[in-house]
């Protein structure tokens, strides 16, 4: 790592292997609310996202006692945020029927009827049904994402909090996958249902049906060299999203900033903290304007905040934490250099997150003791 590849590469996992035994335990709790916060939108209002914040928020690590408490208000709230988001999908749903997702076989007033669209309905009310239950584990798994950042802050946090976050994003996009293909089901359903009305060969047209069916639900052909290019590409996003993390937190780990107290002025103060406080990431621009107007020189501090930073593709996306804030607001410390000697560490395998998500802390854990 050198640091040219740290300011514009996209390697984020080597870029935590080259500062992980000097980030600060608060470092570590904002490189992991960074990630909790993706969750964000199907988080419901109240202890989920207030635990998130409240994370964020703390200037030094919460306290075990805190931690210990916070853990118990997740659990407590957890089985509402489960049932207000199932509650949310069966509305969207419920034209699909998801009650009558056990049903076998049409109810007929004839033993030897047959219903052509019935196999479409059924499917419909299997997928709605689906949704349902995919949702509330999205939201179960947000939680248990939103608690580690309630255990002891080390690289384990970040460890552990990172396929989880990944897990409940997967389990959403499933959920919603399935409440598109009730909809969609119950609408061929209904529209096979009237072409069919009048058909003499009610069994060629419950084929048909059948056929409808097998389509919508094996979707786009692909392969398994496919879904193994997709899986990559997905690790190679993630990865390049920690880079992006690590910069915004970090800063540039191979040379400190410049900052003069007397830029320090009551107008730049008071931006900052209103930036951090209301994340309002859109007002950096004028922090750059009050830190001209009080004479700030250093170009790092003013590109950052202008998000033009020189030989970055995609300039910052600004968290809570980012180092310019915490510069101003006198939280931020440059990282220690490089112990002698150090030795790299086993790399992440990034595709070890599909098949094992590790041992998930229990509120007694020992770790939050």
């Amino acid at each position: 790592m050198n640091e040219t590849k740290w300011l514009t590469g996209t390697d984020g996992d080597a870029m935590l292997d080259f500062v992980a035994d000097r980030l600060s335990p608060r470092q570590w709790v904002l490189i992991s609310a960074a990630y909790a916060r993706k969750l964000w939108d199907f988080l419901p209002e109240g202890v989920l996202r207030q635990a998130i914040d409240v994370a964020e928020r703390s200037e030094e690590p919460l306290a075990a006692e805190q931690r210990t408490e916070w853990l118990g208000k997740i659990a407590a709230a957890v089985p509402q945020a489960v049932g207000a988001a199932e509650l949310a999908q069966r509305e969207i749903v419920k034209t699909a029927d998801p009650d009558a997702a056990t049903q076998t076989d049409p109810i007929l007033t004839r033993p030897n009827q047959i219903a052509p669209a019935f196999p479409l309905f059924q499917a419909a009310s299997r997928h709605a049904a689906n949704a349902i239950e995919w949702i509330g584990e999205a939201v179960s798994e947000a939680a248990q994402a939103v608690r580690i950042l309630f255990t002891e802050p080390n690289e384990q946090m970040l460890d552990l909090i990172r396929p989880r976050v990944e897990q409940a994003t997967s389990s959403r996009t499933r959920a919603n996958r399935a409440a598109s293909n009730a909809l969609r089901l119950k609408q061929e359903g209904d529209e096979h249902a009237d072409r069919s009305a009048g058909a003499k060969n009610k069994r060629l047209e419950e084929s048909k049906a059948i056929e409808i069916v097998r389509r919508i639900e094996e979707g786009p052909n692909r392969t398994e060299e496919d879904e193994f290019e997709a899986e990559m590409k997905r690790a190679k996003a993630a990865s390049k999203q920690l880079g992006r993390i690590l910069r915004e937190i970090v800063g540039n780990p191979f040379k400190a900033p410049r900052f003069e107290p007397a830029w320090r002025t009551e107008n730049v103060v008071l931006l900052a903290r209103g930036i951090f406080d209301d994340r309002a990431f859109d007002r950096m621009v004028i922090l750059a304007d009050a830190l001209l107007d009080a004479d700030c020189d250093e170009e790092a501090i003013l590109r950052h905040c202008r998000s033009t930073e020189l030989g970055v593709k995609e300039q910052p996306q600004h968290l809570r934490g980012c180092w310019v804030i915490e510069l101003i607001l006198g939280r931020f410390s440059p990282l220690p250099p490089p112990k002698p000697g150090k030795k790299p560490r086993p790399r992440r395998n990034p595709l070890d997150d599909i098949f094992d998500l590790g041992p998930m802390p229990d509120d007694d854990d020992t770790r939050i003791a």
